[in-house]
């Protein structure tokens, strides 16, 4: 009797043993799983993030002219337009162009350097008219970027579009100049996103 009694409690321990272990198992992977979740949650968000700063095929050149650099999607070309100013233009249609000038954004008021180019957009068009730009696309973005502003000139035969912003300690001023027929302009948004301090 007291065998079967010992018999019994070694299997009614064991039993006991193997469902605790079950129950530590089962709970292992949920506890692990959240902070995991989490962890691919947040790597989805850091994903997302890194891909705000549009990730550019192309060459990164250093400007001779100004302390910055770009990377340059293919068929295209930066020269030194004049001191403190490139132009970043279309090898098969010049008419497309950008022109880039840099700034220590500690030195400058950008509120300036805005104001100072809606009104270069206003003198590019007999109207005098310019509107902001809402399309997301046609706007510069990612993570360093800051205070964007987008203007577009209206009433012009080829378009005009300013854009100011802050990135990498730079404060940024760009100049587009676009056809309506087979147009750029997300190109040079795409690749203005690259500006950084050298």
């Amino acid at each position: 009797m007291k065998k079967i009694f010992s018999i019994l409690s070694i299997l009614l321990l064991t039993f006991l043993i193997a469902a605790c272990g079950a129950s530590d198992e089962e709970a292992t992977p949920n506890d692990n799983n959240s902070p995991s979740e989490d962890t691919t949650s947040n790597g989805a968000t850091e994903n997302e993030q890194e891909k705000d700063s549009t990730e550019v095929s192309g060459t990164t050149v250093k400007s001779e002219n100004q302390e910055y650099s770009i990377t340059i999607l293919d068929g295209y070309e930066l020269t030194a337009e004049e001191p403190n100013k490139d132009l970043l233009f279309n090898k098969d249609n010049d008419v497309q162009s950008m022109r880039i000038e840099v700034y220590n954004a500690s030195e400058v008021n950008m509120a300036d350097i805005t104001n100072n180019l809606v009104e270069i957009l206003k003198a590019s068009t007999s109207e005098g008219k310019v509107d902001e730009i809402t399309e997301a696309n046609l706007i510069p973005s990612g993570k360093l970027l800051e205070d964007v502003k987008a203007y577009e000139a209206e009433g012009t035969e080829n378009k005009v579009y300013g854009y100011t912003f802050l990135q990498d300690g730079l404060g940024v001023r760009l100049t587009i100049f676009d056809t309506n027929e087979s147009p750029a302009l997300e190109d040079f948004v795409k690749m203005a996103e690259t500006i950084k301090i050298d």
